[in-house]
């Protein structure tokens, strides 16, 4: 199996020793690597057949560890079997579960996917950084004034740094609102520094003062971000065990 680097609080834990306290968020790292079969055993039918459209085998192999592993770790939430967890859908998409239980957000990128679970809606996004060539022209295109000024303020490793900082701090939010790609990123501000927060939310639907803003990042090369309506949010870390 490769090994993954991750930070020392990402401590390695089995599925179902957890607590969910209210105003908590758990984040899991899961490894999208070695052998798929055993997390995707959990798959449903529907998740089959969509897994029997992806035309390459590292896009097969993160698609069964990741959606297995949430399954199986929903399931340690609810005290049921992995597949016995039922899912439906938001208005855009976003998926809920079908019963009574916790949120969660799923994010992956390059061989890691993370999973957030709470109480609270939450939204979740992380990002292997990688040197982009079109990382001005996504900046101007998506960031508010504020932050690209902030942004262009910066030079070299920090620019880059501050760039996956902001998309991912704006991705977490516009998912804990299930709005998808309907949102424009541009109605809202966030900070590009490393303390994670929201500086304006700008389409009188949301009071900026109520959201936390929250630092994620699970390992050297990965920025993430997570999003929750709510304050004093307390964040456990685990590492999913054997996977």
């Amino acid at each position: 199996m490769d090994e993954l680097a991750l930070h020392d609080t990402f401590a390695t834990a089995r599925v179902g020793g957890q607590t969910l306290g209210d105003g908590e968020l758990h984040v899991w790292a899961v490894p999208l690597t070695g052998d798929p079969e055993r997390l995707g055993a959990h798959l449903s039918k529907a998740e089959n057949q969509r897994l029997s459209r992806f035309h390459f085998a590292d896009h097969r192999r993160r698609y069964q560890i990741g959606h297995g592993a949430l399954r199986l770790i929903l399931a340690g939430y609810l005290g049921c079997g992995p597949a016995d967890v039922e899912f439906t859908a938001g208005p855009r998409g976003k998926p809920y579960l079908a019963a009574a239980g916790p949120h969660f957000n799923l994010s992956h990128s390059g061989k890691l996917a993370l999973i957030g679970v709470s109480k609270t809606e939450v939204g979740l996004d992380v990002e292997k950084v990688r040197r982009l060539d079109s990382l001005t022209e996504i900046a101007r295109k998506h960031f508010s004034p504020s932050e690209f000024a902030a942004l262009d303020a910066l030079q070299g490793d920090a620019r880059e740094l501050a760039f996956y900082r902001c998309w991912t701090r704006k991705e977490a939010y516009i998912k804990a609102l299930g709005e998808g790609l309907s949102m424009p990123l541009d109605v809202f501000d966030v900070s590009l520094c490393e303390e994670p927060r929201f500086v304006a939310i700008r389409d009188g639907k949301e009071d900026a003062a109520k959201w936390s803003m929250l630092d994620v990042s699970p390992g050297p090369e990965f920025v993430g971000a997570a999003a929750m309506r709510a304050l004093g949010v307390g964040v456990q870390r685990f590492r999913l065990a054997d996977a």
